[in-house]
C-alpha cells in the first residue's frame, strides 16, 4: 500500500486502558503488523475474526486456527459480541467496519495497544528503529525457542511459512517487533527495549531525524518499565543522541550498546561476509568472547544479531549458546530470501523501500557473486509518491550500487514521470542502467532478459512485487529452453 495520510481514526481505549481481546475483531487482519497478532490471540484461546482486502496463505493458515476471515469490508463483519475492533492508521474513518463499531459503542484499538495488553504479564522486549527489527526480533524468538524458553513473538515478517510470524508461547518472555511509523511505539510498556538505529523515515509523520530521536525519547522515558534496560547501537547518530540526553537528565534506563564502534559494550570485529554467510567476533563485558556466524548475508544482519544477543545477556539468558542457535537461522522473508533458481540465475527477495536498507541489501547481493564478472540485476518497486518526493535522489544513489535497474510502479500510485526522476537520480548516482516499466510483468521480463548465468537478481520493495518470483523463475526457464 503506498504511504498516504489518512484521518486519524481516535481510539476508545488508550495503551494503558482496560483492554479485552476476548472476542477481537482484525480490521486488515492481512496485514503485516496485524496478521500476527492476531494469531496470538488465537493461540491464547480468544475468538477471533477479521477482514481484507484480498485473501492469502497467511489467512489460510488463520483460519486453520478457527479464525473467521472475510474477504472485503463490510459493517456485517463486525461480530454482534465483539469486545474491541482491531485496526491501524491505514485504515481510513470511512471504513465501513470502523464506522460500525463507532455506532455500537464497540472499542476501537489500535493495533499497538492491543499487542501492549498481549505483553502485559510477561516479560516485553521490543526492538524498534529505523531498520533491521524484524530480523532482529526474529532471532531472538529464534534463539530462545531453540534454548527451550518458548516466548511469545510478534514479528513483523514471516519467519518460516506462512502467518509464522506469531506465536504464542508458554514462557515468560514476549519478544516484540514495535512499529514506530504512525508513533504508537509510544506508551508501549517494555522491560528491555532495542533500538537497532535511527534514521529519517515515514514522512508523512516525522519532520526529519531529530524528530525520530524526540519521539524515541519519549518512549524510551514512558515505556521502559521500573529496573528496564535500553540496548541500542554505538553506530547510529540518532542513538547516540539519544543516549546522550538521558544520561544528562540522568534518569533514564540502564543502557547498553552495541556495533563495530570501539565505544560499543558489546562489539563487533573481524567483519565478513561472503557466499551468503556472515561472521564476526563479538565481544561484550566481562572478557565475553564470541565467534558470530549466520547463515544469512551482510554486515547489517551481523548488527542485528549483535543486538540481539546483548539483549538476551540483558535477560540474564546464556549468550554462548544463544549464539550457538543463531548459526541455524535462515532469516526471516523478503530480507534477501532466496526466491528461486534458473538458468544459474539466482533470485532473492528484499522488502528494502528506504535508502540505507536499499544500500545495506544490494551489498549482501555483491557478496553472493561467485565471479568479479557476474552482476547485480534489481527489480526496484518505489513505496509511493511520499516516500520518492522524501528520499528520491538517496534511493537514486543506493540503486545505483547495482549493475543494472529496472524500476516498475505497478500499484503503488507514483504520479506519472516519477520512475523517470527517479531513473534521472540513479544516472546522476553513476547507475550503469536505468529501465522503466509501469507494469510489473514487463518489469520483470526486462530483468530476466539481461541476467546471464551466475547473476543475481534482487526483487526489492513493499508491494505486490513479491508475487514476481514465479514469473522471473519461468522467463529464466524460458530462455535457457530457447537457447538450448
Amino acid at each position: 500500500m503506498a504511504e498516504t495520510a489518512v484521518p486519524k481514526i481516535k481510539a476508545c481505549v488508550s495503551a494503558r486502558g482496560q483492554v479485552d481481546l476476548s472476542r477481537a475483531h482484525f480490521v486488515g487482519i492481512g496485514g503485516t503488523g496485524m496478521l500476527p497478532v492476531a494469531r496470538v490471540c488465537a493461540e491464547r484461546g480468544f475468538t477471533v475474526s477479521g477482514s481484507d482486502v484480498r485473501a492469502s496463505e497467511g489467512l489460510e493458515e488463520l483460519v486453520r486456527l478457527g479464525v473467521r476471515v472475510h474477504t472485503g469490508h463490510a459493517a456485517v463483519h463486525v461480530p454482534a459480541n465483539a469486545t474491541a475492533v482491531v485496526f491501524t492508521h491505514v485504515v481510513g474513518t470511512d471504513n465501513q467496519e470502523i464506522r460500525e463499531a463507532q455506532r455500537r459503542g464497540i472499542p476501537l484499538l489500535h493495533r499497538s495497544a492491543a499487542l501492549n495488553a498481549l505483553m502485559a504479564d510477561r516479560t516485553a522486549i521490543g526492538v524498534l528503529g529505523s531498520h533491521g527489527k524484524s530480523s532482529t526480533t526474529g532471532m531472538m524468538a529464534f534463539a530462545l525457542s531453540r534454548m527451550d524458553q518458548s516466548p511469545s513473538f510478534m514479528v513483523g515478517a514471516d519467519i518460516e511459512g506462512p502467518a509464522t510470524g506469531g506465536r504464542a508461547g508458554k514462557g515468560p518472555f514476549f519478544v516484540a517487533e514495535v512499529d514506530e511509523s504512525d508513533r504508537t511505539h509510544i506508551g508501549v510498556s517494555l522491560q528491555v527495549a532495542v533500538l537497532t538505529n535511527v534514521a529519517h523515515d515515514h514522512p508523512e509523520n516525522y519532520a526529519g531525524e531529530i524528530d525520530h530521536v524526540d519521539a524515541y525519547e519519549e518512549c524510551v522515558r514512558v515505556g521502559v518499565r521500573p529496573g528496564g534496560t535500553l540496548v541500542l547501537s554505538a553506530d547510529s547518530p540518532g542513538c547516540r543522541e539519544l543516549a546522550s540526553r538521558l544520561v544528562m537528565a540522568g534518569d533514564g534506563p540502564r543502557m547498553v550498546t552495541f556495533g563495530v564502534s570501539s565505544s560499543a559494550d558489546w562489539r563487533l570485529t573481524d567483519v565478513a561476509s561472503a557466499g551468503g554467510h556472515s561472521a564476526a567476533v563479538l565481544r561484550g563485558p566481562g572478557a565475553l568472547e564470541f565467534d558470530l556466524a549466520l547463515r544469512v548475508p551482510g554486515v547489517h544482519q551481523l548488527l542485528n544479531a549483535a543486538g540481539a544477543v546483548a539483549a538476551l545477556h540483558a535477560l540474564g539468558q546464556d549468550c554462548g549458546l544463544a549464539v550457538e542457535q543463531l548459526r541455524y537461522f535462515d532469516g526471516v522473508r523478503r530480507r534477501m530470501t532466496p526466491a528461486g533458481e534458473a538458468g544459474g540465475v539466482r533470485v532473492f527477495d528484499s522488502y528494502a523501500h528506504h535508502p540505507d536498507e536499499v544500500s545495506a541489501d544490494l551489498a549482501a547481493a555483491r557478496t553472493l557473486l561467485d565471479d568479479p564478472s557476474h552482476r547485480v540485476i534489481t527489480v526496484f518497486q518505489p513505496s509511493g509518491q511520499p516516500r520518492l518526493d522524501a528520499f528520491g535522489a538517496e534511493l537514486g544513489a543506493a540503486l545505483a550500487g547495482c549493475d543494472q535497474v529496472v524500476l516498475t510502479d505497478s500499484a503503488q500510485g507514483v504520479r506519472e514521470g516519477a520512475l523517470k526522476e527517479l531513473a534521472g537520480f540513479v544516472g546522476r548516482a553513476g547507475g550503469a542502467a536505468r529501465f522503466v516499466e509501469t507494469k510489473r510483468a514487463d518489469a520483470v521480463g526486462r530483468a530476466a532478459s539481461a541476467a546471464r548465468p551466475g547473476d543475481v537478481v534482487v526483487l526489492m520493495g513493499t508491494g505486490d512485487l513479491i508475487e514476481s518470483g514465479p514469473i522471473l523463475r519461468d522467463v529464466l526457464a524460458d530462455l535457457v529452453a530457447a537457447a538450448a
